[in-house]
């Protein structure tokens, strides 16, 4: 291969990265309420979006675990990240994209978030993102707290009481 067809190929895509940077802005897309209707589908086609985010803005109804899958026919990226901020900007966790992916899905999980905050993630696509027909579900469960029940409570008493007795009689 030659020098030369390798530096126009490069300046080529160069090209093509730079002009799509010049037009392109930040897509924030508003999910509302993930509690509410638990699944959205987002669809990516990028080309070398250098450092431009696609940003997702949600609120939760009460407090929950959201998992986000990117499933990608195809995607190569250097740096890619995906990012949960909170309502202040604040970085709560940031996911590192496979450089290749095909055919394959990615799940980022996010733990205990509580309800009444507003939360953003952010799809960094880095300095050299190449997709095609990538796809972002997000989908809440809310966090169920287990209350004991009334019979399991008695149980435990009747136990207690039965490990006493059995001390009194061994002291006695």
């Amino acid at each position: 291969m030659k020098v030369s067809n390798v530096l126009g190929s490069m300046a080529l895509i160069s090209a093509i990265s730079f002009s799509h940077q010049a037009f392109a802005t930040t897509n924030v897309t508003d999910l509302g309420d993930l509690n509410a209707g638990p699944v959205v589908e987002q669809s990516l086609l990028q080309i070398g979006a250098f450092w431009l985010p696609d940003v997702y803005t949600f609120d939760l109804s009460s407090d929950s675990t959201v998992t986000v899958d990117f499933k990608a026919l195809l995607g190569i990226g250097v740096g890619s990240s995906f990012s949960l901020y909170d309502s202040t900007s604040a970085l709560i966790t940031s996911y590192s994209i496979p450089a290749l992916s095909f055919g394959s899905t990615t799940t980022f999980t996010f733990v205990d978030l509580m309800a009444g905050n507003d939360y953003q993630f952010k799809f960094n696509p880095g300095a050299l993102n190449v997709t095609l027909s990538n796809k972002l579900t997000f989908t809440a469960h809310e966090t169920v707290v287990p209350v004991p029940e009334p019979e399991s409570n008695a149980l435990m008493l009747v136990g207690l009481g039965i490990i006493g007795l059995i001390a009194r009689r061994k002291f006695a």
